[in-house]
C-alpha cells in the first residue's frame, strides 16, 4: 500500500520565505470553450483583450466568459426585436392576446431577463466599475492608515490612483 500523505514542513524550513508576497498568476487569453457566432467573437475579442491589457484574465476564466458573451449578444438581439415590436404597435410593447387581455410581449420578459441574467455576471469578471476598481484594488500592497489620516482626503488620493474623476 502507498502512502500518499507528506509530513509538513517545520517551521524553520519555511520560516521567511515570500511570507507577505502573492503568487503571480499569469495573464492570458483564453481559448473559447464552445463554438461562437460572429457576434459573440466579435464581444469575446473585445472583452479578453481588455481584460488582459489589465491582467484581469486567465484561461480559467473561459467558461464565466463564454457566459457573458453569449448572454450579452442574446439580450442585444432581444433588444432589437423589441425595439421592432414597439415599431410595429405603435410606439409599444403592450400586446393583446386572443382573449381580448393587454400584456406586455414576451420579449419584453425575456430582454428583461437576460438583462438581470448580465448584471449579475459581469461583476464577476471585472466588467463593472466598482468590481474593476475592488480588483485593481486588491492588486496593490495594503497601506495602513494613520491615527490621523483625513478619510476623505485618502478616498480622494485612492481615486484619483485608480484614473478615476476625483471629486
Amino acid at each position: 500500500m502507498t502512502n500518499h500523505l507528506r509530513s509538513l514542513p517545520t517551521v524553520s524550513e519555511t520560516e521567511g520565505k515570500s511570507a507577505s508576497t502573492h503568487p503571480v498568476i499569469p495573464s492570458e487569453i483564453p481559448t473559447p470553450p464552445g463554438k461562437l457566432s460572429k457576434r459573440e467573437k466579435l464581444v469575446w475579442k473585445h472583452i479578453t483583450q481588455a481584460l488582459f491589457e489589465y491582467g484581469l484574465i486567465h484561461r480559467t476564466d473561459a467558461i464565466m466568459l463564454l457566459v457573458i458573451c453569449r448572454t450579452f449578444v442574446r439580450w442585444v438581439e432581444a433588444e432589437e426585436q423589441l425595439e421592432d415590436i414597439i415599431e410595429q404597435n405603435g410606439g409599444t410593447y403592450i400586446v393583446s392576446t386572443p382573449n381580448g387581455y393587454e400584456q406586455p410581449h414576451q420579449l419584453f420578459y425575456l430582454s428583461r431577463t437576460l438583462k438581470k441574467e448580465l448584471l449579475q455576471w459581469l461583476p464577476e469578471a471585472a466588467l463593472t466599475i466598482p468590481s474593476f476598481a475592488k480588483a485593481i484594488e486588491s492588486r496593490q500592497a495594503p497601506t495602513q492608515g494613520t491615527l490621523f489620516e483625513d478619510p476623505v482626503e485618502a478616498h480622494r488620493r485612492r481615486k484619483t490612483a485608480l484614473g478615476m474623476r476625483s471629486v
